[in-house]
């Protein structure tokens, strides 16, 4: 859990941060309310201890701004004034709690603990999953009985985990939780606390994969084998939807070419079983296998992705070839063969290349008809009533946009009710700030003159989003989703480098709703003649590529002061933690493993520029 701790008394701040550390939580500390409040629209929080007299800012004055402004973390109001109109004061300025001081540590962390459970909706300070259990008051882990001695960064992993056992984190949302601003890591060393901390769960008996990879996104508690997802409206409606034709174009055009692949690895099981194996074989039958594993899996076919990373596993031993793996190797093979033959796009739930649509809306007739429009435009659609409904769909699932329409507002007389979709909007605009929306709003609630509704619109105008103004078609509404999600990547130029040249063509096709501008070269020889013509925003780059790979092209790229700053982000087959250490070493900005759909890649591609321009801003103004 990630505090901010906002206090002009360097002393007594230090020591509450001191204190908290010891309790498993990331703390930041500003010292005036202006920097507490660039803090917080730099980084989300889980609470809020806020001090009343404050430099530049007093604490009545910015707990006022957190909650017009739809911020909803608990605020804890830790000041000496301690007569009842401050109180009042306080807890009218919208903080959940007041602790006045001298205080006791210890008290501070019971009543942090209480609001955090009680925003988590909590009945018990206890969190389980399956045989795992956490107690957020002893700060005991226990598995199937036996204790588990975990370090504090360790604890808050699982403890992060256990909070929201629905969401997959990114590791740029694991450091931004459990870090403070002060010391954020590595991605490397979170995949080392990651895997440390697998390691103490399996030794207790735990299953290797109860903290599970999400291949291309991050990480998340495995789901327990008897729970079920609650099937909606909105799942049936993607399910239901035709394949991307040009995926399936694509399937089609070099369905030849992977099946030559295919037919390397049945010529060595064909070798292996006539005791005439030449270990010659081995780098083309490595090759094509993991190309294979990374094309299939883009293309929407999971089971032979599989197939084909086991095949490899099997190729890079250095034992392969020996008598006991004959069989195996060649049920493999014979298996991906049967697959590949009878697989047609569209048959796997998984091909997700078309971007999802998100439609938050409560008149069933518009939401229809625009799914209709949607499809028509290949896109997926999404359609929740209620927020509620959409962040279930968000857990679920990656939207590349969201049609939203603001279908309750707050009036004088009727201060009570939910703004629903407004209370949504903000938190999407803290929680995913680079998801392009696209808004609906009557002309009652755009000229309402209740001042907080109006706060909150100023919010939604201030972003880089799209509002329209009812009365709206659904094929206006279309027209504003795609030249809006065009938008989003209009200004980036991206440069791929696969020697594949099919995953090439499914990238291009996966990216083209974003609006990128990319060049793809399927060639390493001629990198530096490319690179000296686009001049891109950010490089992808492959790892196994013949006579140069990506690792020595990213060296290289790093040692060039030309360069040497150009983000790079590896896409590639390789899931091992050995490889991609290897690639942080080297330079890497960010790195993820194939099979990817367009809205993953395009969403990590987003956050990596938007991360980079955030850092070059600070540094050009200090």
């Amino acid at each position: 859990m990630r505090l901010l701790l906002v206090d002009d008394d360097e002393v007594l701040v230090d020591a509450i941060a001191n204190h908290l550390i010891a309790q498993r939580y990331a703390v930041d500390i500003a010292t005036d309310g202006e920097e507490a409040w660039e803090y917080i629209a730099l980084f989300n929080y889980d609470f809020v201890v806020l001090d009343v007299m404050l430099p530049k800012i007093d604490g009545i004055s910015l707990c006022k701004k957190l909650r017009d402004r739809d911020y909803s973390m608990p605020i804890l109001m830790l000041t000496a004034r301690d007569r009842s109109t401050d109180l009042v004061e306080g807890f009218n300025a919208g903080a959940d709690d007041y602790l006045v001081k001298p205080f006791n540590f210890d008290e501070l962390t019971v009543r942090i603990h209480a609001l955090l459970r009680r925003e988590a909706q909590a009945l018990t300070s206890v969190l389980k999953w399956g045989n795992l259990s956490l107690d957020l008051n002893s700060l005991e882990v226990i598995y199937d009985e036996k204790p588990l001695n975990l370090t504090a960064k360790e604890y808050a992993l699982l403890e992060l985990f256990l909070r929201n056992h629905k969401r997959v984190f990114s590791l740029d949302g694991i450091i931004e939780s459990l870090w403070s601003f002060e010391e954020p890591p590595t991605e490397g060393a979170v995949r080392t606390h990651i895997k440390t901390l697998r390691q103490k769960l399996t030794g207790a008996g735990a299953a290797k994969d109860l903290i599970e990879t999400v291949y291309g996104i991050g990480y998340r508690l495995k789901p327990l084998p008897d729970s079920t997802e609650k099937q909606t409206e909105t799942e049936s409606n993607s399910a239901a939807q035709s394949p991307d034709p040009e995926i399936a174009a694509i399937w089609m055009q070099h369905k030849d070419a992977m099946s030559d692949r295919l037919a390397v690895l049945e010529n060595v099981a064909k070798a292996l079983k006539e005791d005439n194996f030449n270990k010659a074989l081995k780098p083309e039958a490595i090759l094509a296998a993991h190309k294979l594993a990374g094309s299939l899996g883009s293309l929407g076919f999971e089971d032979g992705s599989k197939l084909a990373r086991k095949l490899e596993d099997f190729l890079t031993l250095e034992t392969f070839s020996q008598a006991e793996q004959i069989e195996p190797f060649n049920k493999l093979v014979n298996n991906l063969r049967d697959k590949f033959d009878r697989y047609e796009p569209g048959s796997s739930s998984v091909l997700e290349t078309s971007p999802l649509l998100l439609i938050v809306d409560n008149d069933r007739n518009f939401t229809q008809q625009l799914a209709t429009q949607a499809a028509a435009n290949n896109f997926r659609t999404a359609i929740a009533t209620t927020a509620s409904e959409a962040r279930e769909i968000i857990q679920r699932d990656t939207p590349a946009i969201v049609l939203l329409r603001i279908f309750q507002i707050r009036t004088k007389t009727d201060r009570d009710s939910p703004i629903d979709s407004l209370d949504l909007l903000a938190q999407l605009h803290q929680q995913m700030p680079l998801l392009p929306i696209v808004v609906i709003v009557s002309e009652t609630a755009l000229f309402n003159t209740d001042k907080n509704f109006t706060e909150r619109l100023k919010i939604m105008r201030g972003k880089k989003h799209t509002l329209l103004v009812q009365p709206v078609t659904p094929t206006q509404a279309m027209d504003a989703v795609s030249q809006l999600l065009r938008s989003s990547g209009a200004e980036a130029k991206i440069t791929i480098v696969d020697d594949d040249s099919l995953f090439l063509e499914i990238m291009r096709t996966s990216l083209k709703p974003w609006g990128f501008e990319i060049t793809t070269l399927n060639d390493p020889h001629q990198f530096w003649q490319v690179l000296q013509a686009t001049s891109p925003d950010l490089l992808i780059l492959d790892i196994e590529m013949p006579d140069v790979d990506g690792i020595e092209l990213c060296r290289m790229l790093r040692s060039d002061r030309n360069w040497s700053h150009l983000p790079v982000l590896f896409l590639t087959a390789h899931q091992d933690l050995q490889t991609q250490e290897r690639a942080f070493y080297i330079g890497a900005d960010d790195y993820i493993s194939k099979p990817v759909t367009g809205t993953q890649l395009a969403t990590r591609i987003l956050n990596r520029l938007s991360r980079i321009r955030t850092i070059q801003s600070k540094t050009s103004n200090p």
